[in-house]
């Protein structure tokens, strides 16, 4: 047997011994990495209790999601339902699970529980309802009274209590000391109060984090008895590098080098050393004149040192430059590194100032929070940090436990929580309050139980006040005073053995060598796979190596058709199988997403809140709408719903109605019937039909409802019109039902119109199916997928990483078990110095906390592949010409494994488009007429663009009603746009599945030209089936593919006297040395009508087209194209024979 599978057999075994444990009745903390089953193991345990209970009621799960707290319940309820249909399975952890549903439906039989007919009894809950239940059970305890809404979005109610904050410094009398206390913090921000108003909002933000500890208020000596500890524990990192034997070894020299130096000199703490430095933090300055000594500003051990570090030229001073020579050589990387970190450490000791400062802003966060409730009560909404906090407050303490709290005590027996690696301060001490007295005495704490399972390398929720911390310090010392179990799951049933081996050999090397409360840091957990060995399966490293001055557009191009490629293949492999792109932030998406719709539009994929719908233009254009109805001067926007698609002025036209006048409104300007009659014909025609509906509109400003007064307008406008797929239907319908959310929530404003705006993602294609899906890591958690490719692996994210200003930061220092000490340290005032300062300090250890985190993340992305897992990154030379990986990258990370694979990589060269956008010229896309309601045109020159047409073509030849005249007119204005669309963009990016996406679309329009809704489902199926005919026959490709001097929608106009004719010739190319006019005809030819017949008619329209171009000289040819039957008919000149 290898040692691998000696190993690999090891951990099963210990697996299995830890599940087998899991299901007995004792209190318990489980690591379960990912692909371990845990859903099935909480599931399994679920049900073991359920034997075992008076009620089901006395067993309460917790989870984070609803979709969790759903899967379990479904899980579980599943279990039971297949234990009563006897249907034992074949795998063996199912039939675990089987017999002990049926132990469970046996004791439910008989204390008559009727599960299955009754499942809500199942306690399943989130942690956020279980809090807002019991705020509500206890609503005198809680203070809440009468519960209050949840806010969707609290960041108002956060920046209005600090307005009301920061407006106390105004105050008199009674709020004098308050006044007092604005006045310090703002003269610490050197009088910034725009500054101290936001930091105040975002610690509002994050309360729970920091609330208790100022009520805590610790005093000034508690505080630097946390400071000292802080700074002995960094220390004895340095210690153990520089140990006794070095430093015995160091000191001759060192004393020498110092007598030297000035006393001010950085070595001069060094003068009487005789004894070896202690760990603490008084030896702190001789700690740093040591790091000083051996090592150079950029943390390198020293090769050389001169009469500047005390060591003159001399034979006593070379004695001494090799004792240092010696010691720096002999120090490894790390080692270098604990020294030079000595050099982050601030003073152990608070100035009076800076302690003067603590209290201040200690104070007016006080204030602050104060001021939030009273926001939250006014306006009769709360957030979740509020609804935990008043949970606490219902529940009382260990010491005074409420009537509620005895009352939970006595009804609950069993909890389990999942996920128990996100959980966060306020989170652990509800579950503290829920089992207070659990332990008190045997008899009492008798057969209560807490499960708490997660995986903690799967911690990456700090945004969301997670705290990996917390999972350590409960494995060590449990809960309050209940003790648990720490049992370890080791095996991995998701991901091929190729994929197992590879997370294994790499994340050993990544995460950190041991586990740290202190620091976040969570050392690596091996696991076994229990999938058999697959093909193709494996990890794949794409190397993209570019050069220097390579633009980032360009590399970004590169990399995303890499990724195309490996879709590609991956669906060749797989055809049924599930693909995911998981990058670390949103944006790393754009350039893939382009590319995708640029190159490969019939590739459909659902994206995971990844599109902004802000940057669209629909959005863009109603947002126009909305500012400009709400306010007349807003000169940018009202400039803007003349310019979008349902006006469209030329940039000519805008510049006659308001180039020379910057003093009016553009109201103003429009009811200038003088300065409107500057425009052109096309341009005054638009601007009347926009000055008429926004007239009517600006008339019944206030009688209506937000919404539907600007979608009347819009609709008025002939912005409906202007949405040519379903997916612009859906974003404009998102679009206006937030208008409506605020206006019923009473929070309608422009400001909060835009802040929500701004949050609005595009819903995800459901007719893609989940066989392609783009998100992020995040949003993948817990998830699967066949192919998993992470691309930008080269990016790094900024402002996650502690990196962000905070008004005041806390840290609490362990002492001695669960002991502990508060430190408190403002942010930095302008002008306080530029050495290391405690505020400094604290967020480098967010940061290097952060970076550990993004440690976990990459294993998340990893561990969600089941047969294939592909990175794509992106490296260029240095200057020296090496690779190296970008700072805080996840290429950095596994840049030891993958660095001689980017080494051996060719240099990418630009993709040839990869600088279209340089080239990109603008074009001004409208309506052909606003006031008839036609499909989108685009034309290169928009001065050119076709006067409106009216289709005189009949859907039958029988004449009809008068209604069937105008759907058969307008189903051919429909298709007729449609095809000019396929014309201009190419056949490529329309394949028949993109057809079939726009029935919704062609439904809206057919509505708002006033037809009845059963005219309007049989037009828009005639018109899709125009286009599909046409599509998949071989004329309609060949009349819409690529020729030369090919146009669509051509608009001629020539002189008849006094007068301009103008013809709109449908379509027209040269192929094969003539030149092709081609007349469509939606029509469909009755009985008894041949199509040449039919076409004949035709003959005198399609000879005067021709004759506009007898003087180019080249021969005409003219057909007609059936777009029902994709049958093209051509014309030959009168007395020969036609053919088709």
């Amino acid at each position: 047997m290898s040692e691998a599978a000696r190993v690999a057999g090891d951990l099963l075994a210990a697996d299995a011994a830890a599940r087998s444990r899991a299901l007995e009745l004792g209190s318990f903390i489980v690591e379960a990495p990912a692909g371990a089953g845990k859903t099935e193991l909480l599931t399994q345990r679920y049900l073991r209790l359920l034997s075992c209970v008076e009620a089901p009621e006395e067993i309460v799960a917790i989870t984070f999601t609803n979709k969790a707290a759903g899967e379990m319940a479904s899980r579980i309820l599943e279990s039971l339902q297949r234990a009563a249909a006897g249907e034992r399975p074949e795998a063996a952890h199912k039939r675990i699970t089987f017999d002990l549903a049926r132990a469970a439906l046996a004791a439910g039989a008989e204390r008559s529980w009727n599960l299955l007919e009754h499942p809500a009894r199942l306690r399943i809950t989130t942690i956020d309802a279980l809090c807002m239940n019991l705020a509500r059970q206890m609503p005198l305890l809680s203070r809440f009274g009468s519960q209050p809404r949840l806010a969707e979005e609290a960041s108002r109610h956060y920046a209005e209590a600090a307005r009301r904050t920061l407006a106390l410094i105004a105050e008199d009398g009674d709020a004098g000391a308050l006044a007092d206390t604005v006045a310090a913090a703002l003269r610490h921000l050197d009088n910034d109060a725009v500054r101290l108003g936001l930091l105040l909002a975002e610690m509002l933000a994050r309360r729970d984090q920091w609330l208790r500890h100022a009520l805590a208020a610790p005093s000034r000596a508690e505080a630097e008895d946390g400071f000292a500890q802080l700074i002995g524990r960094e220390l004895e990192s340095a210690a153990a590098a520089i140990d006794a034997r070095r430093q015995a070894a160091l000191m001759p020299a060192a004393r020498y080098a110092a007598a030297n130096l000035p006393p001010e000199s950085p070595l001069a703490p060094l003068l009487e050393w005789t004894v070896p430095l202690a760990p603490g933090a008084d030896a702190l300055p001789q700690w740093r004149a040591l790091a000083a000594l051996l090592l150079t500003a950029e943390g390198e051990p020293r090769k050389a040192w001169n009469k500047n570090l005390g060591l003159p030229p001399g034979k006593e001073s070379d004695t001494h430059k090799k004792t240092l020579a010696a010691l720096a050589q002999e120090l490894a990387a790390d080692e270098a590194a604990a020294l030079a970190r000595v050099r982050e450490l601030p003073a152990p000791r608070y100035t009076d100032e800076e302690w003067l400062t603590v209290e201040a802003l200690g104070a007016l966060l006080k204030v602050a929070a104060a001021q939030l409730w009273t926001v939250f009560a006014e306006a009769g909404e709360t957030d979740f940090i509020e609804v935990a906090s008043r949970a606490l407050q219902a529940l009382g303490t260990s010491d005074a436990p409420t009537d509620l709290a005895l009352a939970l005590d006595y009804r609950i027996r069993h909890l389990l929580v999942d996920e128990f690696q996100d959980t966060s301060p306020t989170q652990v001490e509800l579950l503290e309050r829920l089992t207070a007295g659990w332990t008190m005495d045997e008899k009492a704490g008798a057969g209560r139980t807490l499960f708490a399972v997660g995986d903690p390398m799967q911690s990456i929720y700090r945004f969301r006040k997670a705290d990996v911390g917390l999972f350590l310090r409960v494995a060590d010392f449990g809960i309050g005073g209940l003790p648990l179990e720490r049992l370890q799951l080791a095996r991995n049933n998701r991901s091929a053995p190729a994929v197992v081996d590879w997370i294994n050999a790499r994340f050993a090397d990544i995460f950190p060598p041991q586990d740290s409360v202190f620091e976040g840091a969570i050392r690596y957990r091996a696991f076994a796979a229990t999938r058999p060995a697959a093909a193709c399966a494996g990890v794949f490293v794409h190397p993209l190596v570019v050069a220097k001055d390579m633009p980032g557009d360009a590399a970004e191009v590169i990399e995303a058709e890499r990724i195309l490629e490996v879709i590609d293949a991956a669906r060749r492999d797989d055809p049924q199988g599930r693909i995911a792109v998981l990058v670390r932030a949103r944006s790393h998406l754009d350039a893939l997403v382009a590319t995708l719709r640029r190159q490969r539009p019939a590739l459909r994929f659902q994206a995971v809140e990844i599109e902004a719908l802000r940057s669209r233009q629909t959005i863009q254009d109603l947002l126009s709408l909305a500012r400009a109805l709400h306010h007349r001067g807003d000169r940018v926007h009202w400039l803007a719903i003349l310019r979008a698609p349902w006006c469209g002025l030329t940039l000519a036209d805008l510049h006659a109605l308001a180039g020379d006048d910057h003093r009016s409104t553009v109201w103003q300007l429009l009811g200038d019937d003088a300065r409107v009659a500057r425009l052109s014909p096309d341009g005054r025609r638009r601007l009347l039909h926009l000055r008429g509906v926004v007239g009517e509109a600006l008339a019944h400003q206030g009688r209506q409802r937000p919404r539907r007064w600007l979608e009347s307008t819009w609709l008025g406008l002939g912005g409906g019109a202007c949405l040519r797929e379903d997916a612009a239907v859906a974003d404009a319908r998102a679009f206006l039902e937030l208008v409506d959310r605020l206006d019923a929530a009473g929070r309608f404003s422009l400001e909060e119109l835009e802040r929500e705006t701004a949050r609005l993602y595009a819903a995800p294609d459901a007719a893609a199916g989940d066989t392609l899906q783009f998100m992020t890591v995040h949003k993948a958690k817990g998830l699967e997928f066949e192919t998993v490719i992470v691309p930008g692996l080269h990016r790094a994210v900024g402002g996650g990483g502690g990196g962000e200003q905070k008004l005041m930061r806390w840290e609490e220092v362990a002492f001695a078990g669960t002991d502990e000490r508060l430190v408190a340290a403002p942010i930095r005032g302008k002008g306080r110095g530029d050495g290391a300062s405690l505020h400094d300090y604290l967020r480098l250890l967010e940061r290097e906390r952060a970076a550990n985190e993004d440690q976990r993340t990459l294993y998340v992305a990893a561990t969600r592949a089941i047969r294939a897992l592909h990175l794509v990154g992106v490296a260029c030379p240095r200057n020296d010409g090496t690779l190296a990986a970008p700072a805080a990258s996840f290429l950095e990370l596994l840049w030891p494994a993958l660095s001689a694979k980017f080494d051996e990589a060719p240099l990418q060269e630009a993709v040839a488009d990869a600088g279209a956008g340089a080239q990109f010229e603008p074009r001004l896309l409208r309506l052909v007429d606003p006031a008839i309601a036609e499909l989108l045109r685009a034309g290169a020159e928009v001065e050119n663009l076709p006067l409106p047409r009216v289709p005189t073509e009949a859907v039958g030849d029988g004449g009809g009603a008068g209604g069937d005249a105008a759907l058969a007119a307008d189903v051919g204005t429909l298709v007729h746009g449609y095809l000019e669309m396929i014309a201009r963009d190419g056949l490529a990016p329309w394949p028949l599945s993109r057809v079939e996406s726009l029935l919704p679309a062609m439904r809206v329009w057919l509505g708002q030209q006033g037809h009845a809704e059963a005219a309007v489902r049989r037009g828009a199926r005639e018109a899709q089936n125009a286009l599909r005919a046409t599509l998949e026959s071989v004329a309609g490709r060949w009349v819409l593919g690529d020729h030369d001097e090919a146009v669509a929608e051509w608009a001629v106009s020539v002189a008849d006297g006094e007068a301009i004719a103008t013809q709109v010739i449908d379509r027209s190319f040269v192929a094969d040395g003539a030149r092709w006019i081609i007349d469509y005809k939606t029509t469909k030819v009755g009985t008894g009508t041949t199509l040449r017949q039919h076409a004949e008619r035709y003959r005198e329209q399609l000879e005067r087209y021709c004759a506009l171009f007898r003087a180019d000289g080249l021969p005409l040819r003219m057909a007609v194209f059936y777009t029902a039957t994709g049958d093209l008919l051509e014309l030959l000149p009168s007395g020969e024979a036609s053919g088709s």
